[in-house]
């Protein structure tokens, strides 16, 4: 009995190790399984011909509009012309009209015109099935109706009642890469699964009409644009898709009162609502890509480069001579290949190119990206990437650094990695004009 018991006891314990090790394996076949996140294709929106707004345009429109004095005039339009944006950017219907059309109906009409058709767009050219959608998430920062954009997009494609929909508002122009990281977190945790992000910001309903010079600076910069991306987790996407996430990372330094209110929307003393670009703006984005980059550069730089940033961070903290040195700048173009900066204005990028001694050509796409469309916001990144396709530059197992920065304030990293060859024939935003790419942009230009 005594025998019969002790190998009772003994096989027990062997089963308890045998589902301990399935318990652990099950866990890392999972990990492993669902962790390759797959960028299929994006789309970025052009805009019709007939909304673009040339820079002449634009100052004759806000003369004749008779909302503002000649100060503001003036203001905006040595604005414009140290801008970096060119005279090929565009504006939705409701900004061109005389009045200004800014009600929700106009800047509905605008979101429609542009996530109904990035989403057609990329649905047509990859033969997918609305229904097959599991994960949609839209991002707009100031404009947020009820039915939400996400509803507006399940209703008109007819996307499945168990989809799962998310949509970011007040997140800024960081919100495209945020709308990333919430796809990723999904499908994480959802196998065989697509993920739909569209993003935008709407200029509609948000121009400025007082004559704060902070709050009409957003006048002179943002301009009609948005992007369709499409994510999956489905081994049989790798052959197809363009790039896999390698690195997603995430900061917000707006616990400090003065960055959270560098970039804020409020009313003026007369009434009118715009957004407040604070003159500390540029060096609040400096910090931010400083928080952001200690904690990407263990990531992605080689181990020479770590070591001598890391040996710079400790010396600095410990012997005071050290402190009188310049901060020790990682060479990151040791870790990409191609850099994707936010188009948020030309003193954020040369900030970022400045902060982290990047070359012109580093900088090219995302300042190509402004000159031509504008600050497009959350889907400026995307503007830039296609730039850098249209070139033919992306080549298999090159890396790709998208940087955003947003309102709050955040700075907001996303790593791809090429994984397959690009078709050079693909026609994307930059097609047609490409071949005019890059031209000088003046520091002060001619209307």
């Amino acid at each position: 009995m005594e025998l019969f018991l002790a190998n009772i006891l003994l096989v027990l314990g062997h089963l308890k190790i045998l589902a301990a090790t399935l318990t652990i394996a099950t866990a890392i076949y999972l990990f492993y399984r669902s962790k390759h996140i797959y960028l299929i294709d994006f789309i970025c929106y052009r805009p019709p011909d007939t909304h673009r707004v040339p820079t002449s345009s634009f100052i004759e429109h806000i003369e004749r509009l008779g909302r503002f004095n000649s100060e503001t005039v003036e203001f905006q339009t040595r604005v414009l012309e140290r801008s970096g944006i060119g005279s090929e950017s565009y504006f939705p219907t409701g900004i061109r009209k005389i009045p200004n059309d800014q009600t929700l109906s106009s800047a509905v009409e605008e979101v429609e015109m542009v996530l109904f058709s990035v989403a057609q767009s990329l649905f047509s050219k990859h033969q997918v099935d609305p229904k097959s959608i599991d994960i949609l998430i839209t991002n707009c920062s100031l404009v947020c109706p009820t039915p939400s954009l996400a509803s507006m997009i399940i209703n008109k494609f007819g996307l499945r009642s168990n989809v799962k929909s998310f949509n970011l508002s007040g997140m800024g122009c960081s919100a495209g890469l945020l709308s990333v990281s919430l796809a990723k977190d999904l499908l994480k945790v959802n196998d065989d699964s697509l993920a739909l992000i569209l993003s935008m910001e709407s200029v509609c309903s948000n121009i400025y009409n007082g004559k704060v010079k902070s709050m009409l600076l957003a006048n002179c910069l943002f301009r009609m644009g948005g992007a369709a991306v499409l994510l999956s987790n489905r081994k049989s996407d790798k052959r197809v898709a363009k790039y896999e996430l390698k690195h997603l990372v995430r900061s917000h330094i707006g616990a400090t009162d003065s960055y959270y209110k560098c970039v804020i929307q409020e009313p003026d003393k007369d009434g009118f609502t715009g957004i407040n670009l604070s003159r500390s703006l540029t060096q609040v984005a400096g910090e931010a890509l400083r928080v952001n980059v200690s904690t990407l550069a263990v990531l992605v730089l080689p181990y020479s480069e770590q070591i001598k940033y890391i040996l710079a961070i400790v010396s600095r903290k410990i012997w005071p001579p050290a402190r009188k040195k310049g901060t020790y700048v990682p060479d990151f173009t040791k870790a990409f290949e191609h850099f994707c900066i936010h188009s948020g204005g030309k003193s954020v990028i040369e900030t970022v190119k400045e902060k982290l001694e990047l070359r012109e050509q580093d900088v090219e796409a995302s300042k190509m990206t402004l000159y031509k469309f504008g600050n497009t916001s959350s889907a400026s990144v995307w503007y830039s990437l296609s730039y850098l396709e249209a070139k033919g530059r992306v080549k298999r197992g090159d890396r790709v650094w998208q940087l955003a920065f947003g309102s709050g304030l955040k700075c907001n990293s996303a790593v791809w990695k090429s994984i397959n060859k690009l078709d050079l024939k693909s026609p994307n935003v930059w097609s047609d004009w490409i071949h005019q790419y890059p031209v000088k942009v003046p520091d002060v230009m001619d209307h």
